[in-house]
């Protein structure tokens, strides 16, 4: 009894101060564990990506934009899509001397930020897959079949005669490349196209590579290099207004700066870019179709819209109301070709229901296109006069279309290409571009038949004075 309450008095003492021990230690434990483990619910992490467009192939094609590589050919057989084809008949324009209401349309300009590859409001639409079909029914009617399938038979056979420098043979290896250059973008084909990257790749390298310290592609400032500049600098614009290549742009800007300096006072544009008094309207032609392709495509060249206005004039100066003609070199003497160009340059410019033009158009009326009796530079003046009747539209317009499509069709050579007409005939007839052999007469050729989804608002008339504020339902196309 004794020992037990001896103990009892041992543990009492002894448990005082370590109990007291142990407490204060499971507290700092406990309030140790609340501190490090008993913390708020975690926030979670949050991840912002900037997703850029893939646009690896043009990336690429940038980097090695200053390099000259032979690429692979790949020819591979193509089937076009069978497309049933209808046409409404299209109101009749009888009278070109008539005065008509003035038709404003827009200009479909391409924003100057670009989130993708390629945005723009309906520029080349026409030139998709779908584009293509859908203007191929509501403007070549059930001819559409036919000339597709032509204009794809040239293309491939455009691939396989390209040279590994990137143009084709011709007159002028530069003209040449800015025309199979136009070939091949009229079809939509961009660096990334599966079938035809390689070839349009191959053809933009080798323009760059031409181009000189004054801005000019080869020799421009001579004779004939005047229409192989403008040829190039039309192509430049339309690839980068389709592929908005960096690189690009400043090659175009310094090609349209060439064309803008070397502009007349009067309007027009005359050999070597001279300055003289002798104008020329054909030149004219290739300087106006490329400036205004740069303006579409965002060019910042100074002087630009004053250079397209100042076009008009000299254009205009050209023609003679009581001969309803244009001129080539004095006022109301030209061909037919002139004829249309005059007329295509002033629709182009915004000045499709002028005076001028319904004249210009009456001069063109009865035109035929027969591949066995053709004018002098027939696929030139053909070229011109497709455009100028496209963008009448109306009976002028259905016409033509039922006579040259077929001309053409029928016409191409089992290889895909054409030779311009009137190489086979001994009596001299259409004696003029019949030299410059089948790349050249391919090229032309298949613009032609390309008129219909190669030109959409962007080239319906268009008032240069002012540039339309951006259009909320822009249109976003990344070709893949």
């Amino acid at each position: 009894m004794e020992y037990e309450k001896r103990m009892q008095q041992i543990l009492d003492h002894v448990w005082g101060p370590t109990g007291s021990i142990i407490l204060h230690i499971l507290l700092v434990m406990a309030l140790v564990r609340y501190v490090v483990f008993d913390t708020k619910e975690a926030i979670p992490d949050i991840e912002v990506y900037m997703v850029e467009p893939d646009a690896q192939d043009l990336e690429e094609f940038e980097q090695e934009l200053e390099l000259l590589e032979d690429l692979p050919e790949v020819v591979d057989a193509i089937t076009p899509p069978e497309i049933n084809m209808q046409m409404d008949a299209p109101p009749e324009v009888a009278d070109f001397a008539a005065p008509q209401p003035d038709v404003d349309f827009a200009a479909l300009d391409v924003v100057s930020d670009m989130p993708s590859p390629l945005v723009m409001r309906g520029l080349f639409a026409g030139r998709s897959a779908g584009g293509r079909a859908s203007m191929l029914r509501e403007h070549a009617g059930k001819l559409g079949e036919h000339t597709e399938r032509a204009v794809i038979r040239a293309l491939q056979w455009l691939k396989e005669n390209q040279n590994k420098q990137g143009t084709w043979a011709g007159p002028n290896p530069v003209a040449m490349a800015g025309l199979g250059l136009l070939t091949f973008l009229a079809h939509g084909e961009t660096p990334s196209s599966e079938e035809y990257g390689p070839t349009v790749e191959r053809a933009m390298r080798y323009l760059v590579s031409q181009q000189q310290g004054n801005g000019g592609f080869g020799n421009a400032i001579t004779q004939h290099g005047v229409y192989a500049h403008g040829m190039a600098a039309y192509a430049i614009s339309e690839a980068y207004g389709m592929t908005r290549i960096p690189s690009l742009k400043p090659v175009m800007d310094k090609a349209i700066e060439l064309i803008v300096k070397g502009q007349q006072g009067g309007g027009s544009w005359d050999y070597a870019y001279k300055p003289g008094p002798r104008w020329d309207t054909s030149v004219a032609g290739w300087q106006i179709q490329a400036i205004k392709a740069a303006y579409l495509a965002g060019s910042e060249v100074p002087g630009l819209e004053e250079a397209m206005q100042r076009a008009i004039r000299g254009i205009e100066h050209s023609y003679v109301a009581e001969r309803m003609r244009f001129g080539y070199s004095s006022p109301g003497s030209g061909s037919i070709a002139i004829q249309g160009i005059g007329v295509l340059c002033l629709q182009l410019l915004g000045r499709g229901t002028s005076e001028p033009v319904r004249g210009g158009l009456t001069a063109l009326q009865d035109e035929d296109c027969v591949w066995e009796k053709p004018p002098n530079w027939a696929l030139y003046a053909w070229y011109y006069i497709t455009q100028a009747k496209f963008h009448q539209g109306g009976r002028t317009w259905s016409d033509w279309n039922s006579r040259f499509a077929r001309t053409l069709v029928q016409s191409q050579n089992s290889d895909g290409s054409w030779i311009p007409p009137g190489t086979a005939f001994r009596d001299g007839t259409g004696h003029g571009n019949e030299r410059y052999g089948p790349a050249y007469g391919t090229t032309f050729a298949a613009l032609m038949l390309q008129v219909y989804y190669r030109f959409l608002p962007t080239y319906k008339p268009i008032e240069v004075e002012t540039r339309p504020e951006t259009d909320p339902d822009d249109i976003q196309i990344e070709i893949i």
